[in-house]
């Protein structure tokens, strides 16, 4: 006995084939990744950040670079200094360690929390832009292979439309500024 779909599905099925515009078969690759930092947006934005971070990171440098003065300080006077001024010197060494080390944890823990809002605010924008250069070149699907858990292993390089959606990006969000070279 063969089976057969319900009637009432088939004619749903219908309706929703027809309710669709007819699907383009063609098929695009996309480093979405890449492409976001690409852009001239994408670069202002994370150049800032850079720059933004560089002050904090050269403090945490200075600092390391003093207790490292430390305990150079402490190894050479080892055998001239009290073992009560070894011990408060150890103390101080430790103290300065660990506030170094907890500033640098929050300053790394800042620096990817405003990285992951800068990259998802662009991932938005760039969203739409992917959207209607997919429709406007009636792409059926994109895949993005700057992602290592994505099943493609292969593609011919004019599939590859990572180029051009970024200069459609940048002409649809012109950066603020000249992007610097």
């Amino acid at each position: 006995m063969a089976t057969t779909l319900p009637g009432s599905l088939l004619l749903i099925l219908a309706a929703m084939a027809n309710a669709q515009s007819s699907p383009s078969s063609k098929a695009a690759v996309l480093q979405v990744q890449n492409a976001i930092l690409t852009t001239r947006e994408g670069h202002q934005a994370f150049s800032e950040l850079e720059s933004r971070f560089s002050a904090r990171k050269v403090e945490l440098d200075k600092r390391q670079n003093d207790i490292t003065a430390l305990e150079e300080q402490l190894r050479k006077g080892a055998a001239t200094m009290s073992e009560e001024a070894q011990r408060r010197m150890a103390r101080d060494i430790e103290r300065k360690r660990k506030a170094l080390n907890y500033d640098a944890e929050t300053a790394q823990t800042d620096y990817e929390q405003e990285q992951a809002d800068a990259r998802q605010a662009l991932a938005r924008k760039f969203h739409a832009v992917v959207d209607k250069y997919a429709r406007d070149q009636e792409i059926g699907i994109v895949v993005d292979v700057s992602n290592p858990q994505t099943p493609a292993f292969w593609w011919a390089s004019g599939l590859d439309i990572t180029n051009d959606v970024v200069r459609a990006y940048d002409a649809a969000y012109p950066a603020a500024g000249k992007p610097k070279q």
